[in-house]
């Protein structure tokens, strides 16, 4: 049977809730896997780790209003992340799950729970708002991921093996980097360096730590994988 009138107008709201934020995720997880794809990393960084602002001259009104204004990465990430907030808040309040509702009893009756309809998309919206919320951590570890892969590509290629390692009794110790290092560390973490310019300095410390980790990672699992020794 179908639902009735009351119900099934919820039922449309809270669909119309669920496209608006799964619109704003696949929009951001969207854009950053193509720039990302073509390593065009200031854009990357900047609109995963730094700002994301709304065209136009009104305000922003991201994920319920009705302003026709488009997403640009240029200015504030935490526009979708606030409006997903809002939206979930608003959700729990209407539908509360049982560990939403106090321990005291308000004065008022506690509002509906839901039809199981309710509940399911009320839950998919909160899925989809709270992967907004860790958007950002999520998209540094792939960063990062690919990062190393890129790296280990690098030394694999680049990095000597062999009788370049076995100094002779007299070699002096080296004073300047190898070719193969520099090239690798300006292959990678220079551009990341230079992609993280824009961001604001607290944004570019987790980014360049994250990835330097995963560039000395990459670096260590070549030396032990090629089982270089240096003598």
């Amino acid at each position: 049977a179908a639902p009735p009138g009351g119900l099934c107008l919820r039922l449309q709201v809270l669909g119309r809730c669920l496209a608006a934020v799964a619109a704003a995720h696949a929009w951001l997880t969207g854009r950053a896997g193509r720039y990302l794809a073509a390593w065009a990393l200031p854009q990357f960084l900047l609109l995963t780790q730094g700002d994301l602002q709304v065209r136009g001259h009104g305000g922003h009104r991201a994920l319920g209003g009705h302003s026709r204004a488009g997403l640009t990465p240029s200015a504030p990430l935490q526009v979708l992340k606030a409006e997903a907030e809002q939206l979930m808040l608003q959700v729990s309040r209407t539908f509360p799950e049982p560990g939403d509702i106090p321990g005291d009893s308000p004065p008022e009756p506690p509002p509906s729970s839901g039809s199981p309809w309710e509940l399911q998309l009320c839950q998919q919206i909160r899925d989809v708002a709270n992967s907004i919320q860790l958007f950002s951590g999520d998209v540094l570890w792939m960063f990062s991921t690919s990062c190393k892969r890129l790296s280990a590509e690098i030394f694999d290629q680049t990095m000597p093996l062999g009788r370049h390692w076995r100094l002779g009794p007299r070699a002096e110790l080296p004073s300047s980097p190898s070719a193969y290092a520099a090239a690798a560390v300006q292959a990678v973490l220079g551009q990341v360096l230079q992609g993280a310019q824009a961001l604001p300095h607290d944004a570019q410390v987790p980014t360049l730590a994250r990835v330097t980790t995963a560039f000395l990672e990459a670096w260590m699992d070549h030396i032990l994988t090629r089982r270089i020794k240096f003598r």
